[in-house]
């Protein structure tokens, strides 16, 4: 279990496309959000959002394109609204921290990325929202559901939450793992969920360590039913 995380450096060519407001990194795209303002603007803080929203209009490739737009409403909200038969919907709104956020000239650079994570072929959109000292990647992935032509939010059912802890997708099984990681003298987790067809979680396996007190203790879950079940607890001097 990994006790910290060091927080990476966004290193890499800018790569921008002539028809959507994004940018790429390390072969990632990223949204980008325009800043329409005359005003120079060093820091997201820094915008009039009584003035102005910055958007970003992007599209997600699959076997039926996806149209979307998202609009920043203030520093920690933003609003995702979808192009669907000529018109603009708004679909949902999501809570984020402007973590690494880069900010040049009249562009935004977010840590919102497009990418295929569940390797199905379609493009679907995976947002850093929070993190923490220990450079935590809390993260909301929407996944891109062909059948209803639109990006659908995963939510943990297990842990009654939509943000998972850097997320990353195993195709061969099926599953999404995660970590949580803490200092020395905190707590980590790491966590496996299966994704049905259906783009509900399962989950599979939990292990939790408790480093907070005078006692290390180590907690093994596997999931039923859809929750988590405690099958073994251990202590050790920490």
């Amino acid at each position: 279990m990994k006790y910290s995380f060091l927080l990476f450096l966004l290193i890499g060519n800018f790569v921008f496309s002539q028809t959507e407001t994004q940018i790429e990194i390390d072969s990632i795209p990223r949204i980008t959000f325009e800043i329409n303002s005359s005003v120079n603007v060093s820091d997201i803080r820094d915008i009039d959002f009584t003035k102005e929203k910055p958007k970003c209009e992007f599209e997600l490739k699959g076997k039926i394109p996806l149209k979307y737009v998202f609009f920043l409403e203030n520093d920690s909200i933003a609003s995702l609204h979808q192009f669907k038969n000529n018109e603009l919907k708004f679909q949902e709104n999501l809570d984020y921290q402007p973590f690494m956020w880069l900010v040049d000239d009249n562009l935004i650079f977010s840590n919102f990325k497009i990418m295929d994570f569940d390797y199905d072929g379609d493009d679907d959109l995976v947002c850093w929202v929070h993190s923490n000292v220990n450079g935590n990647e809390w993260t909301v992935i929407f996944i891109n559901d062909q059948k209803q032509q639109k990006l659908v939010r995963l939510y943990n059912t297990a842990d009654k939450t939509d943000i998972w802890d850097r997320p990353r997708f195993d195709k061969k099984t099926n599953t999404i793992n995660t970590e949580l990681y803490g200092s020395v003298f905190g707590t980590s987790e790491e966590s496996s969920y299966r994704l049905q067809d259906d783009l509900t979680v399962i989950p599979l396996k939990k292990h939790f360590q408790d480093r907070t007190g005078k006692r290390m203790y180590d907690y093994e879950y596997v999931g039923k039913n859809g929750k988590w079940k405690l099958i073994s607890k251990t202590s050790s001097k920490n």
